[in-house]
């Protein structure tokens, strides 16, 4: 119980950041798998093990709720004084991953190139259409309660569920490109004011997210059985692109930097190690 809600968590975290996947983090929890059938399990017709399904579900969303919401101030100040090193401790932990993810999940399985090119094609393009995410200014004036403003918030939920799911794309960079990222980081930010314009668009955004998830859980497991080859070959173009479209090229390096960077990088994969070891 208490490792799948500290998975979730890292989840959540993950989800919060544009660039960082929270499928790519199932990966290196080692979860991706069991999630997938968890949720395909609760809906269908026979199957004895629906209770153990969704006692997992809901441990890994509560983690991903505290993920978001507890820790999404502590990025912030992670991101205003550590930045780069922030960055380099993702790069570490998606870097790390990858050898996890070839040895666990593609074994027996050939490399498809075509959809491996596909998935490093995607997080490029994704990075190319980034406008970039610059410095967040919280506002407290939210849009007024509509009924369009809960269509779009659903949406926003949907695409943020499909993604948290698809390891290698990362639902905050789609938001950030759609132009929705501020105001959902702004929603984030002011959840414990418990303020009916903030609780009702997140109540409404939540219900999209939970149709995002089933919708991307059941195609992700449709492909893995009958495109196994291949859906892993994407996923590992995914997962390969986003710990290289991270890395911060923009940045002036200097000794100090770049042993500090190096630390960072090491240290995610300290953390990826132990968690292989506690799967």
């Amino acid at each position: 119980m208490l490792k799948n809600i500290i998975g979730g968590i890292a989840i959540g975290i993950a989800n919060v950041i544009p660039g960082v996947s929270g499928g790519t983090m199932m990966v290196i929890l080692g979860i991706f798998n069991r999630m997938m059938d968890a949720i395909s399990g609760v809906f269908k017709k026979e199957n004895s093990h629906r209770k153990d399904d969704i006692i997992f579900i809901l441990q890994v969303l509560v983690g991903a709720a505290i993920g978001i919401i507890g820790f999404a101030k502590i990025l912030e100040v992670l991101f205003e004084y550590y930045p780069t090193q922030t960055i380099y401790w993702f790069i570490g932990l998606i870097a790390f991953s990858i050898p996890l993810f070839i040895k666990n999940e593609m074994k027996g399985e050939r490399l498809a190139i075509i959809p491996f090119i596909a998935g490093l094609v995607i997080v490029f393009g994704l990075e190319y259409l980034n406008p970039g995410e610059g410095k967040t200014i919280v506002n407290p004036d939210f849009p007024a309660l509509s009924s369009n403003l809960f269509i779009k918030m659903m949406v926003m939920g949907a695409i943020s569920g499909a993604t948290m799911i698809m390891p290698g794309v990362s639902g905050s960079m789609v938001l950030l490109i759609l132009g929705e990222y501020y105001l959902f980081k702004s929603y984030l930010a002011n959840v414990t004011s418990f303020r009916l314009d903030v609780i009702m668009p997140l109540g409404f955004m939540a219900i999209g997210i939970a149709l995002g998830i089933v919708v991307s859980a059941k195609l992700c497991q449709y492909f893995t059985k009958t495109h196994k080859a291949g859906f892993l070959s994407l996923i590992l173009g995914l997962v390969i692109a986003s710990s290289l479209v991270l890395i911060p090229f923009d940045v002036s390096y200097d000794v100090g930097l770049v042993m500090t960077s190096l630390v960072a990088v090491l240290f995610g994969g300290a953390i990826v190690y132990g968690l292989s070891k506690l799967q």
